[in-house]
């Protein structure tokens, strides 16, 4: 075999090394950019709800800062309190920074309770007997229960406890407030980032870093 024949077969050899090496650095950096698509998207599970409780007719209203949770809970999702919570000061609306989280985790995580039949302030139960009642109305429909429902993006949830007829439950309902949609696409107050929509190209930019 010549000089010039084993030169060219030296040459596609190398260009063949080279051309290996290549296509398995391609296909790592798009076995890392999955990755971290699918980690992103999963990461960033963010919607909101809102809500208003009453009892005997008052309007709770959430005062103290043993209701509202730091803005480091956003980044601690793992934990119960970084799962669901009130923040800012605003009573009405409710962040949820995981799936599969119910408005009895959202009670337990501000120091109440509740259940299909009693609500727990932390200092006192009020339970439905022949009197008062315990009513739920969910999305503008009564309800049986919600403590084991898991809380969907931009729920509204009146809870009440009290003698009140349905005109005046209408009138609470009434009373919920609407802004959890603008919270979807708005970053939240103090720097707790909200679900911030990004199309498909900015979620592949991201991951795949170009």
């Amino acid at each position: 075999m010549s000089n010039r024949t084993n030169y060219y077969l030296s040459l596609l050899r190398r260009k063949a090394v080279i051309g290996a090496i290549i296509g398995g650095v391609i296909a790592g950096a798009l076995v890392l950019g999955t990755v971290r698509f699918i980690a992103a998207n999963h990461d960033e599970t963010h919607y909101h709800a809102n809500i208003a409780v009453y009892i005997n007719g008052v309007r709770q209203d959430f005062k103290g800062p043993q209701y509202y949770q730091e803005i480091s809970a956003c980044n601690e999702h793992a934990s119960p309190l970084g799962r669901v919570h009130l923040h800012d000061e605003n009573p009405g609306l409710v962040h949820v920074h995981d799936t599969v989280v119910t408005w009895a985790d959202l009670f337990a995580n501000i120091g109440w309770s509740l259940n299909d039949s009693m609500l727990f302030d932390g200092k006192q139960a009020y339970v439905s007997g022949q009197d008062e009642t315990l009513s739920f109305v969910l999305n503008g429909k009564p309800v049986r229960s919600v403590a084991n429902e898991i809380i969907g993006d931009k729920d509204r949830l009146l809870i009440s406890y009290g003698t009140d007829d349905d005109a005046t439950l209408q009138k609470q309902y009434d009373s919920v407030p609407t802004d959890a949609a603008k919270a979807d696409v708005t970053a939240d107050p103090s720097t707790c980032q909200g679900a911030e929509h990004k199309d498909l190209w900015t979620q592949l930019r991201q991951a795949f870093l170009f």
